[in-house]
């Protein structure tokens, strides 16, 4: 599809405040009639929306639903004079040492922010490093060995868990949450333990990992590189130059996250379930280390949507059909 030369007024604004976006995202101060309009185009698009087993597509929800930049988009905002360079998002692995934030009056655990929980000095200086990587323009993301790929500020729950562990995160967990996050989209380096950028790498292929010999190795590169500007920006340029490679083997078939104890037959009679974004399940349930608590179920045949009058807009908040 071609890239429009000019758009309207508001989808136009809205672009250019999607390229001064760290992430790229559409503003959602911005009406469903926008993104679909932008979608349409294909200036931008809907990280796959999984929850459960079910993957949603842009129709099924009530929207607007979060959308974000394609490459397309990028152009047009460098296009109308926004610099709008490929995202770099670093992710780095968990750690063993955590801290226990105990139970609250009630004899529940509390739960800290993902960018909180992890204490051991390994960890420490890979998050040190990623923040000298990612120079302000996006924090970075962790891979845990229960919970997969997660964003700093995701409430976890103490636990004990490593990979291998029967209850250790899945290659195909993984993969989806990539997908959820478009690192297909971005340069991504991973900092951390072999297992660890393996399982990365086997998802985002063209991930770059630098680091090389043992953990004291390791660290010794992550204080160079804080101390080393030069050096990051190598990092970057070997990045960018991985993903150009393995540009042709990506792919937008959605891909549906493994679910623990059901084999082919159950995955494929298992009743599609639905709720609201992950951020507004974790602020209506409180946090969780599964996101498996959701409300009642959704109608397995969708109703298709039709984006609303501006006036009468609902939520930003991407809802899948009742």
């Amino acid at each position: 599809m071609p890239t429009p030369h000019q758009l309207a007024a508001q989808p136009h604004q809205a672009v250019l405040a999607a390229a001064a976006d760290p992430d790229h995202q559409v503003p959602n101060t911005f009406n469903a009639r926008t993104h679909r309009v932008l979608v349409d185009e294909g200036l931008a698009h809907m990280r796959p929306f999984t929850i459960g087993d079910r993957t949603y597509q842009y129709d099924e929800l009530f929207g607007p639903p979060d959308i974000h930049l394609t490459a397309a988009g990028r152009a047009y905002a460098e296009r109308h004079g926004v610099q709008t360079p490929r995202r770099r998002i670093v992710v780095i692995s968990c750690g063993s040492l955590k801290f226990d934030p105990g139970v609250n009056e009630f004899g529940r655990p509390n739960a800290l922010p993902a960018g909180d929980l992890y204490r051991g000095q390994y960890h420490r200086s890979l998050r040190a490093a990623a923040d000298a990587l990612a120079a302000g323009r996006r924090r970075p993301v962790i891979v845990s060995a229960l919970h997969g790929l997660v964003e700093l500020d995701r409430s976890l729950l103490y636990y004990d868990v490593k990979l291998g562990d029967a209850k250790a995160v899945s290659a195909v967990t993984i993969r989806a949450q990539a997908r959820r996050l478009d690192l297909d989209d971005a340069d991504v380096i991973v900092l951390g333990g072999r297992a660890y950028v393996e399982l990365v790498t086997s998802a985002v292929p063209h991930a770059l990992a630098p680091l090389t010999g043992g953990l004291g190795a390791h660290r010794a590169q992550c204080r160079a590189v804080q101390d080393n500007g030069d050096l990051a920006a190598s990092w970057w340029t070997k990045a960018a130059r991985l993903f150009e490679q393995h540009q042709p083997e990506r792919t937008t078939e959605p891909l549906q996250p493994q679910i623990p104890g059901r084999g082919p037959e159950q995955e494929a009679n298992a009743r599609p379930r639905a709720c609201r974004s992950p951020a507004s399940v974790r602020n209506r349930h409180g946090p969780s280390e599964t996101g498996a608590g959701v409300p009642p179920t959704v109608r397995s045949t969708p109703i298709p949507w039709t984006a609303p009058p501006p006036s009468t807009a609902p939520s930003h908040r991407s809802v899948p059909r009742r």
